[in-house]
């Protein structure tokens, strides 16, 4: 008898994870049921090393009559625990409130159900002393 996983309960507003191949970012992420892929600011990706890119994606804006186009990187997203290896676009989200949006590519794993009162979990850099001189 195969064991099914219980869905991971998230919120519209959940900390991700952005892995490429000079590193990584933990970064709140906007959950969007709307979006078909998963986005990327520009220079987020760049930081990191997300890539090579792999294809040209196809965009229709939600507020402008228009489609445009973005390159397709690869890179490893990872919300909730859950890695991701996917082609994500990339887009300058700067004047955005998120430097990532998670898109249908993701959600429709079925690894989550989406609560739309969840609160992102606190997180808090930790500092450290820098010694003086």
């Amino acid at each position: 008898m195969a064991v099914t996983k219980e869905p991971i309960v998230i919120g519209p507003i959940e900390y991700v994870k952005v892995i490429g191949h000079h590193g990584e970012a933990r970064v709140k992420g906007k959950v969007d049921t709307g979006a078909t892929r998963t986005s990327v600011d520009v220079w987020l990706a760049a930081n990191i090393g997300l890539g090579p890119t792999v294809d040209v994606a196809k965009v229709k804006s939600a507020f402008l009559d228009e489609v445009r186009t973005r390159p397709l990187v690869r890179g490893i997203v990872e919300i909730a625990g859950v890695r991701f290896p996917i082609a994500v676009t990339v887009n300058d989200r700067s004047d955005m409130r998120y430097p990532v949006l998670i898109g249908m590519d993701i959600l429709k794993s079925g690894r989550f159900l989406i609560d739309p009162i969840k609160k992102a979990p606190k997180y808090k850099v930790k500092r450290t002393k820098q010694a003086e001189a």
